[in-house]
């Protein structure tokens, strides 16, 4: 009689633990995420988020070892180390870090377009239906989840800087397309890391500082070492934060957790839209108080001389990414920027993002 109660408890412990146990096809995932942003940033924000949410609705089945601030890979490395498997997830930006291996993702072009969701957007949609884009990053063993367009360009200097010849002869820290912009007006471009530019325009070892998302320029610093800011012409968005896992790992993942990623990245690039708004409101708010309390100027360029800077740069910088992004990748470039710049037009009526500047005229009322 004792035995057999025992036999029977025994049974239903194992059924139990059966029962609660999860199935070989339902083993833990664990991904290994890196990047080279700070977790204070809308981007690493809008990462969290998303990581959050899919251990969450994966009620723990998928879960991530989490590495900021280049603490695994530093900016450069985040993409090679991705290919190569040495980490599962990257958020970074191959077009600045990897240009030669990314040529086609410099599609994001100064003056195209100033709405930063309407590049999260178009570039997302461009990476699902334009192939030469895609195979850049599947032929590189990488596969993209979601983009975030950066904020409008903006310039921090010792001189004003408020039409196109005031960009003759000045030294100049700029990098990507932006470097391409300012050496065409007549100025010698630095390619320095942003922390030491910072720190470069303070002791007057350059004269000026762009490249320079708004919301980054003045979390960095620039509006306190500059004595003049400017939106520099209106050069707009010319970078996306870029979201990409190992392909060979995305394929090792079931696809009911293939869509669950796929689900809540959809999610996540709206999300920081609406971070990265609240971000630059914060940034512009920062930036009325600094004005306030310092001698700095702000001199925003009028209709006509942005055009003018527009004039003399956008077709030279325009006509030589086509011809290096197409002899780099072998592909019809014009065609990318083409298919770019019409889903950015397809987005732009339906975006809700402010500029940092038109933000500080509302908040300042200058």
């Amino acid at each position: 009689m004792h035995t057999s109660k025992f036999i029977l408890s025994a049974l239903g412990l194992v059924g139990a633990i059966a029962i609660g146990s999860p199935s070989p096809a339902e083993a833990k995932e664990t991904l290994t995420f890196a990047t080279y942003v700070s977790e204070v940033y809308s981007t690493s924000q809008a990462d969290i988020w998303f990581m959050d949410e899919i251990e969450k609705r994966s009620k723990g089945e998928i879960t991530f070892e989490r590495y900021f601030s280049g603490s695994l890979l530093k900016a450069p490395d985040l993409f090679p180390g991705l290919s190569r498997g040495a980490v599962d997830i990257v958020a970074g930006v191959p077009s600045a870090y990897n240009r030669n291996d990314y040529p086609l993702s410099n599609v994001t072009l100064p003056f195209i377009t100033e709405k930063s969701d309407a590049v999260t957007k178009a570039f997302g949609e461009l990476y699902e239906t334009n192939a030469d884009l895609r195979n850049e990053y599947e032929g590189r063993n990488a596969k993209l989840i979601y983009t975030r367009g950066y904020a409008e360009n903006t310039i921090w200097s010792r001189v004003p800087i408020t039409k196109a010849s005031d960009y003759k002869g000045l030294k100049i820290r700029a990098v990507l397309a932006i470097a391409d912009v300012v050496e065409a007006l007549g100025a010698t471009t630095v390619a320095v890391p942003f922390p030491e530019a910072v720190e470069g325009m303070g002791r007057g070892v350059v004269d000026a500082m762009t490249a320079a998302p708004f919301d980054s320029a003045i979390k960095g610093g620039l509006s306190e070492v500059g004595k003049f800011g400017s939106d520099g012409g209106r050069m707009g968005v010319y970078a996306a934060n870029m979201l990409a896992i190992n392909l060979d790992r995305w394929k090792s993942l079931s696809p009911k957790d293939q869509k669950l990623i796929t689900d809540v990245a959809a999610e996540a690039a709206a999300r920081f839209d609406k971070m990265h708004a609240e971000e630059v409101k914060k940034a512009a708010e920062k930036l009325c108080a600094t004005v306030a309390k310092s001698d700095l100027k702000i001199n925003l360029f009028t209709d006509e001389a942005a055009a003018e800077v527009r004039e003399i740069a956008f077709k030279p910088i325009t006509d030589a990414w086509i011809k290096w992004a197409g002899e780099s990748a072998n592909v019809d470039a014009k065609q990318v920027l083409d298919d770019y710049i019409s889903l950015i037009r397809k987005y732009e009526p339906e975006s809700t993002y402010k500029t940092g500047f038109e933000v500080y005229k509302e908040e300042c009322g200058s």
